[in-house]
């Protein structure tokens, strides 16, 4: 099911609405939807489009922070009713639990390195509504962590092109990580 929503979600690359269809990528990923906007980050890039890396990276920022907010007032106003299901859908479970208990610790933090791990961002929206995370700290963390992210991917894919499509896609889960940790030890030194 994967390769094929993954393949699906590519094609809309050289769709000529594909700005659009890259907002709703991240938008539902944000909130319900399996595939990330790096996989049409990456497409749109690297198949010698001419678009923007930085508009292409700016677009998945705005629409995956409006998705998250979509994703936080689920879990804030309808999580037994919308949330709930979604999380055991997807097998969830123990990393919302995980979740909530980062958010009583680092709430800011707990949003920016969510940007860069493994555990899917809706994890962390929905989570967010849940646990009731401040609104103001969420989306500053999102927009931070987020459009970090969407940046780097779209900035790497920009210059290396199908040589970064290969390496990002492969080794996604432990560059971005490695990418948080660094995130996370910077602020932890200049919060000091």
């Amino acid at each position: 099911m994967i390769p094929k929503l993954i393949l699906w979600t590519e094609s809309f690359a050289k769709h000529k609405h594909a700005e659009f269809y890259l907002f709703g990528v991240a938008f539902t990923e944000s909130s319900f939807f399996l595939i990330p906007p790096d996989v049409l980050i990456i497409a749109m890039l690297s198949h010698g489009l001419k678009v923007s890396w930085v508009r292409i990276a700016s677009i998945s920022t705005v629409g995956s922070v409006l998705g998250g907010i979509f994703g936080y007032c689920i879990g804030f106003f309808f999580y037994s009713y919308i949330g709930e299901p979604l999380v055991k859908l997807y097998g969830l479970e123990t990393q919302l639990a995980y979740v909530g208990t980062q958010f009583n610790q680092h709430a800011f933090l707990s949003i920016l390195i969510a940007a860069f791990t493994p555990i899917p961002y809706k994890v962390f929206t929905i989570g967010a509504g849940l646990f009731s995370l401040n609104l103001i700290t969420f989306i500053s963390a999102s927009i931070v962590g987020r459009g970090a992210r969407f940046f780097i991917v779209a900035y790497l894919t920009n210059k290396y092109g199908v040589k970064a499509k290969e390496f990002i896609l492969k080794k996604a889960d432990k560059v971005l990580l490695v990418i948080g940790i660094v995130i996370l030890i910077a602020v932890y030194f200049l919060s000091r």
